[in-house]
């Protein structure tokens, strides 16, 4: 074969091996979350079709979400009989800017927080109630895109991260928001540990065959595990 007819056919070659593959991967969404230990609930949630959470629910507590411009209101109900209401704002980078829970019909029972960010890091955030009770402030502290600390009175709470694994679906941060029904921390990889005081939590990741989080495993004084399905499309 001529030279120049080679090097042509092994160019093309080399340039089809490294064409990247241009299908979009799925999104892939938690359809239950499961603790591990005899006779624990599950976790369920539905989506809408723009990816917002749907329901939520957990035994006889199902959450019902609505949508309003910068609004969403999750109504919660127990056997169908009303439990709570949570009134959220979000701010134009989709976080929670203020959470109202009210704890009845008339809404005279409620309590509040107020949360405030630099960018989409949050940096402050004020509890009031309808009780009257002495207002808790937390505030928090980031480096490198990820919370390194919070502070509530007189207690500290230091977190590490994973520098290897990037925050995504299924880690522990991503779950609980998941269950808050909106999202006020954003960080860069997934959470590795949490001290405060002399109690130190672990976290550790599964991952699937496609590179998901299957289940997370949180270690203090005990182990649970929480063990996901997920719905992809």
């Amino acid at each position: 074969m001529n030279k120049l007819l080679l090097i042509a056919v092994l160019i093309t070659a080399v340039l089809a091996s490294c064409k990247k593959d241009t299908t979009p991967k799925p999104i892939c969404k938690i359809i239950t979350m499961t603790p591990s230990g005899g006779g624990t609930l599950t976790y369920n949630f539905s989506y809408n079709s723009d990816g917002t959470l749907s329901t939520r629910s957990y035994g006889t507590y199902i959450s019902t979400y609505s949508y309003s411009a910068n609004t969403v209101i999750a109504t919660t109900t127990n056997g169908g009989v009303f439990s709570s209401k949570e009134i959220i704002t979000l701010n134009a980078n989709g976080l929670a800017s203020n959470v109202r829970t009210e704890d009845n019909v008339a809404g005279t029972i409620w309590a509040n927080t107020l949360f405030e960010y630099s960018g989409d890091e949050l940096i402050k955030s004020t509890d009031t109630n309808s009780a009257g009770d002495p207002v808790d402030i937390s505030t928090f502290t980031w480096s490198g895109g990820n919370l390194v600390s919070i502070t509530s009175g007189s207690s500290i709470s230091t977190l590490a991260y994973y520098t290897d694994k990037p925050a995504q679906t299924g880690d522990y941060f991503s779950v609980i928001q998941l269950t808050f029904g909106y999202q006020i921390y954003r960080v860069k990889n997934a959470i590795k540990s949490s001290v405060s005081g002399s109690s130190t939590t672990s976290f550790s990741y599964n991952f699937d065959t496609d590179g998901k989080i299957s289940s997370v495993s949180v270690t203090g004084n005990s182990t649970t595990t929480l063990t996901y399905q997920y719905q992809c499309n």
